[in-house]
Parts: structure tokens; sequence; C-alpha cells
């Protein structure tokens, strides 16, 4: 039995949650009120992935954790805007068979590299469970 080991473990960036809301917080909020949410919203999202699973938890007050077994993974998807790209954050989506997540997006700082790792982890996952996918 393969040893489950983590890949990435923490809280978003305070540059990806802040780009990704800046501006409709800037015109509704202020830049002082816009900053202040953006960073209690980063606290409020983590993110683990291990060489098995991916896991986001969600919420401040309540939680909802969403997880992903890689073995049911059918694609992976890297997007970037321009923003993006010149400050190295991405977004990798992962395309499964799974009922309640089917489509699960992640915000990353270096989203080639873990995107890389993640289609690793895919495959030795399939190979593991000894699963295929039938098209």
């Amino acid at each position: 039995m393969t040893e489950e080991y983590t890949i990435f473990e923490g809280y978003a960036p305070f540059r990806v949650v802040h780009l990704s809301h800046s501006f409709w917080w800037l015109l509704l909020f202020g830049w002082n009120i816009g900053l202040i949410l953006s960073w209690i919203q980063q606290f409020g999202e983590s993110l683990r992935i291990t060489s098995q699973r991916l896991i986001i938890s969600r919420g401040l007050f309540s939680k909802v954790i969403e997880e992903v077994e890689f073995y049911r993974v059918n694609d992976t998807t890297l997007s970037q805007t321009f923003g993006q790209r010149l400050l190295g954050i991405g977004t990798i989506t992962l395309l499964s068979d799974d009922a309640t997540a089917p489509n699960l997006s992640v915000v990353m700082v270096n989203p080639e590299t873990y995107r890389e790792q993640i289609r690793a982890c895919v495959k030795e996952e399939r190979k593991r469970m000894r699963s295929r996918q039938l098209d």
C-alpha cells in the first residue's frame, strides 16, 4: 500500500484572494475595507493537496469540505488571465467523476508546477487503484 504524502498545504496567498475580488470590493467598500475583506477571506479557505486527493475547506464560522480522489480525475486544466500571468498565479480545474464536485477549481501560485504534480499523482493513483477510464 502506498503512503499518502502532502504536496501542498496552506491558505491561498493574499494576492490570489485580493486580486480575485479587489476591483468589486474597491467599488463597493473602498480600498481599506476591501483589503480587510480580502485578508479575512484568505483565512476562510484552506487547501491540501496530497498524493491521493485534493481537499478544499471553505468557511470561517461554518465549514464546507470538498474532496476529490485523484483516481476519479479525468482531466486537468490550467487557465490564466493576463494579470494572473504577470503575478504568477492561475486556476487549476480538476474534471472528475466525483458526484459532489465534478469540477473543482483552485487558484494557486505557480500553477504549472502544481498541475504537473497533480497529473503525475493522478496517473500513479489510477495505476495503484487499477482504475480505467472508459470513453
